[in-house]
Parts: structure tokens; C-alpha cells; sequence
């Protein structure tokens, strides 16, 4: 499986590249599918989302095509995703995002299509494809729906001292991660984790903190923290 966790999306050179070297082709020759239902749910405005889409563009695919799977019919939104190179699954609410797609099918039908396609999540959606959601804010305002996909076997917090996150800051994520069993990789963001099969590495620039999940026997509660 072949997956670009990225805090902000292909905010620089570095995050392209990488998609292009998942890919194993260059980002002009590879379509692009995204999946904004993350963001229906969030009020106001939607200027960061634009600004994914900007990147997407500038990035250099040759086509971007939208493909909301909660608005969408199944048969439809599959040809268009498996039309796609690379799925590309933006921010917004960790728990609608994971509730549709489910609802929908997608998450039944990732594991296929991502045998031939790159997976590129963006905040939220880099969030849904570990073992759970426990980082994320939406998961403690409507408990429940804490079981991540389960693509990758690590926790993705992003936004790392972003400004506008505060609950994202370094001592915030420690103290939410302490006693969790799996790896936490928290994102500046221009930073991504970059999945190749079994290899796993971290591209970009700015901050990354690695940290390391706790051994069974020598775990307490951790708190959570916000995606």
C-alpha cells in the first residue's frame, strides 16, 4: 500500500515529489480523485479547502476531479475513483469523514483500489487510516466512533504548533499520546509521513515529533488531543 499522510496537503515541493515518487510516474501524467466529505460539515469559511485545491492544481496533475462519496451513488463514485492514479481524502470532521465512509462503501472498497492508486490524506484525512481517532476533538464531542480504517498501523496528529490549532501544540499532543499503544507522528505543516509497502519515512519541512507507543504492561491513560 502506497499512502502520503500529509498535515496540509502538497503545500511544497518536497510532499509532490513524494506523491510523484509513490506513484512511480510524474504528477502530469496521473489523475487525481478527491474526497472532500470531511469539510460538509464544518460551518464557515472554507478557505483552507480552497487552498487544497489550489495546491492540487498548481501540483501539476493532469486532471482534479471532486468526488463527494456521501453525495454520490456508489456505482458512481467508484468509476470515478477508479478513474483516478491518486485519492486524495481532505480535512475537516474526523467523524463524519469516517461515518460516510463507511456508510458509502468506501471503506470496503479502499483496499482495492489501493492496490494500483496512491493515497494522499490531508489533515482529517490522514487522521482516519490508523488503528483509532482517539487524537481527534470530534471523537470526544460524539463518542463512539473512535475505530480508525486501520491502513497504516501509527497515529497521524496534524498541525503541530500550528497557530490556529492550539490543542495541536507539542506539550498538548505529548500529554494526549502518553500510555497510547501505537507510534504518534505529530506534523508541522509542511511536513507528511510517506508509506511504501512496508517503509515508512517522513518528508517535507518544518517539525515532526516521533513519538513512540507505549509497550503493553506500561501503559496509563493517555487524554485526548485534537485533530
Amino acid at each position: 500500500m502506497r499512502l502520503l499522510l500529509t498535515s496540509a496537503g502538497l503545500v511544497n515541493e518536497g510532499s509532490c515529489a513524494a506523491v510523484a515518487a509513490l506513484a512511480r510516474r510524474p504528477l502530469s501524467s496521473l489523475a487525481l480523485a478527491v474526497v472532500p466529505t470531511a469539510a460538509n460539515v464544518v460551518p464557515g469559511d472554507k478557505g483552507w479547502l480552497i487552498a487544497d485545491y489550489v495546491n492540487f492544481q498548481r501540483a501539476g496533475f493532469a486532471q482534479v476531479d471532486v468526488v463527494d462519496v456521501s453525495a454520490l451513488e456508489p456505482a458512481v463514485w467508484r468509476a470515478r475513483l477508479e478513474e483516478a492514479d491518486v485519492l486524495a481524502v481532505t480535512g475537516g470532521d474526523t467523524t463524519h469523514l469516517l461515518r460516510q465512509v463507511r456508510a458509502s462503501g468506501l471503506a470496503g472498497a479502499l483496499e482495492e483500489l489501493l492496490r494500483e492508486r496512491v493515497y494522499v490524506g490531508v489533515s482529517a484525512g490522514s487522521m482516519v487510516t490508523g488503528p483509532h481517532l482517539r487524537l481527534s476533538r470530534s471523537v470526544q464531542e460524539r463518542p463512539g466512533d473512535g475505530t480508525g480504517l486501520g491502513l497504516v498501523d501509527f497515529l497521524v496528529q496534524p498541525h503541530l504548533d500550528s497557530p490556529w490549532f492550539p490543542s495541536a501544540g507539542e506539550d498538548v499532543v505529548r500529554e494526549a499520546v502518553a500510555g497510547f499503544a501505537h507510534t504518534t507522528y505529530a506534523l508541522g505543516d509542511g511536513r507528511a509521513v510517506l508509506v511504501d509497502g512496508g517503509a515508512v519515512s517522513v518528508v517535507g519541512e518544518g517539525r515532526c515529533l516521533v513519538l513512540p507507543g507505549v509497550p503493553a504492561g506500561h501503559r496509563g491513560g493517555g487524554s485526548a488531543g485534537r485533530g
